[in-house]
């Protein structure tokens, strides 16, 4: 099937952008509204009004090293395709997960290929292959762990099975497409180029086929290397112990006391629900899934859930922005440059 480019529609970004802005900002603003109705704010006040600082700067720490771990993992599948510089990889780790934040898709997963292809030159057809299987090892604990509520004691409610299938089926929705490649190369090239022609601008379409196949050559050829998927998850395995060590020292800094298991099973699940769109800087999001999640499937109080992602959410973000920006700097590149190169029609084209 060819592609071709069709002319380009006049350009009408900044109402659009105006009206993206206004969506993100209405739907944060109802999910606040929900996540205040469900919490007592008298309680959760006085508990962040004695914040314990010293557990408040050690999950921080756990936070930024679990990204950190997560950058070398890439590192790592990228090794087949090039050699990245650790420093590198992690400054680009950081800059996309800063995107993911800022962004209500998850633009910083192409931003890492995009500015991979600046960096070093890399194709972002290939690149981008391992940026997929990096998200897929992120997905694999929270799948496994779902696959086990019906046969254990844990509470879930109907609004978050709601949530955490919609997420199983993008995992599931993957997986079929990673299948089909695999046993049927050609219905699998026939099938993401007429999805693309669905979804993407005319002004990308140009190249298309080329930019597929390179893709799922790449992404195949990763599955064929055992020994790269196993060291890969042994990083996936530290990156997940950081994530309960961030969540579990969060809860201490409220005050709460809380389970080893609760905060490996419950932020698991936390990080699963986030495949999903999400408003702009997650705003309600992270603290109405917080309290689906802690208070409604482990019974945590909702005063401490409430708390917690009331402290966590402002100082991540203040965390993801610091780092972002100063991993932009210096790469010598600015915010503002690095959102127009996603609208750039060459970096589509692989050589």
């Amino acid at each position: 099937m060819e592609l071709t480019s069709l002319p380009r529609p006049p350009l009408r970004r900044p109402r659009g952008v105006a009206v993206r802005i206004a969506i993100g900002g209405a739907s944060g603003a109802i999910l606040i509204g929900a996540f205040l109705m469900l919490v007592n704010v008298r309680a959760v006040y006085h508990r962040l009004a004695h914040l314990k600082v010293g557990f408040a700067l050690m999950c921080g720490a756990a936070f930024l090293g679990a990204y950190v771990v997560r950058a070398l993992r890439w590192r790592w599948l990228l090794k087949p395709v090039c050699q990245v510089p650790a420093v590198r990889a992690v400054a680009i780790y950081q800059v996309a997960t800063f995107l993911n934040w800022l962004l209500p898709v998850r633009g910083g997963e192409l931003a890492k290929s995009l500015l991979l292809r600046r960096t070093d030159g890399v194709a972002v057809s290939r690149s981008l292959a391992t940026v997929t299987m990096d998200k897929t090892m992120d997905l694999l604990p929270a799948v496994a762990l779902l696959a086990i509520i019906p046969f254990v004691n844990i509470r879930v409610s109907r609004p978050l099975w709601l949530l955490l299938l919609s997420a199983l089926v993008v995992v599931v929705t993957g997986a079929f497409v990673l299948a089909l490649a695999a046993w049927r190369r050609d219905r699998a090239m026939a099938l993401l180029t007429r999805v693309l022609v669905v979804v993407l601008p005319a002004r990308f379409r140009s190249g298309a086929e080329t930019f597929i196949e390179r893709f799922l050559d790449t992404l195949l050829s990763l599955i064929r290397r055992p020994r790269v998927l196993v060291v890969a998850a042994g990083y996936t395995g530290v990156a997940v112990c950081l994530d309960a060590l961030f969540c579990l020292l969060a809860f201490r800094a409220v005050g709460a006391a809380v389970s080893i298991p609760v905060v490996l099973y419950g932020y698991t699940f936390y990080n699963l629900a986030f495949i999903l769109p999400t408003p702009p800087g997650q705003i309600g999001s992270n603290e109405l899934v917080g309290l689906l999640i802690f208070s409604g499937m482990f019974g945590l109080g909702r005063s401490e859930v409430g708390a917690m992602f009331l402290f966590s959410h402002p100082w991540t973000a203040a965390l993801m922005t610091m780092s972002g920006l100063v991993c932009l700097s210096l790469m010598g590149l600015t915010l503002r440059s690095t959102l127009r190169m996603s609208r750039q029609q060459e970096m589509w084209r692989d050589p």
